[in-house]
């Protein structure tokens, strides 16, 4: 699905930075806040900032949410806010809709209100910031479920010179190799006889588990 429109409810720091990022990314983005001064602060970055409280049902109708590709809900720490946000945006049919959560339990009660993917910003950035910290290999990692994620690793020093067919990743980790990154090209969907070269990075897709295998060896 092409993203052309969002709509971000929650203006702390989360909330802000994404819809700031969207916005040079050249999508439509409205953020709503309750907050007079964050809507001020962030309204020159959006198209549309709205001082509105998602509590008050008659706001939330003139907005015009049936309009959206995706909702974002980055409210803080109000788990009521949080939720008549996520079933505004499931009756309003907006196809995607992203929850910011700071607990399992949140994460559950969302869910099951209709929110389609749970974030957690502050987990997140701290393994992360783990990672960067203990040297691993890992350049980047994002959790698309709870199970499932994308990673960029630096290829093990030992796979050099040898072709995926060689490898063979796919029955030894059980993750699937989607794109090497070269130093002048990025090689996309590679075949098996596309060969491994020092200082390539793998872009690769799997259950976190095997990941984490896969990791161990690199």
């Amino acid at each position: 699905m092409k993203v052309n429109s969002v709509v971000v409810f929650g203006a702390g720091r989360f909330g802000s930075a994404l819809a700031k990022e969207l916005f040079i990314e050249d999508i439509e983005v409205m953020v709503i806040d309750n907050d007079e001064e964050k809507i001020q602060e962030i309204s020159p970055y959006v198209t549309t900032a709205i001082i509105a409280d998602v509590l008050d049902e008659g706001a939330i109708k003139e907005l015009g949410l049936s309009n959206f590709d995706v909702a974002v809900v980055a409210i803080g720490s109000n788990l009521e806010a949080s939720i008549v946000a996520a079933v505004e945006a499931k009756e309003y049919d907006i196809p995607m809709i992203y929850a910011k959560a700071g607990t399992d339990m949140q994460s559950r009660i969302l869910k099951k209100v209709g929110v389609d993917q749970v974030i957690y910003p502050e987990i997140e950035l701290g393994e992360r910031l783990a990672r960067s910290i203990s040297g691993k290999s890992i350049i980047e990692y994002i959790h698309f479920s709870e199970e499932y994620s994308i990673v960029e690793i630096n290829a093990p020093q030992n796979w050099s010179g040898k072709s995926l067919k060689e490898l063979d990743v796919r029955n030894k980790f059980n993750i699937n190799i989607i794109a090497i990154r070269k130093k002048n090209k990025t090689v996309v969907s590679p075949s098996a006889s596309e060969k491994i070269e020092k200082g390539d990075s793998l872009i690769v897709i799997g259950e976190d588990q095997y990941l984490r295998k896969m990791e161990k060896h690199a």
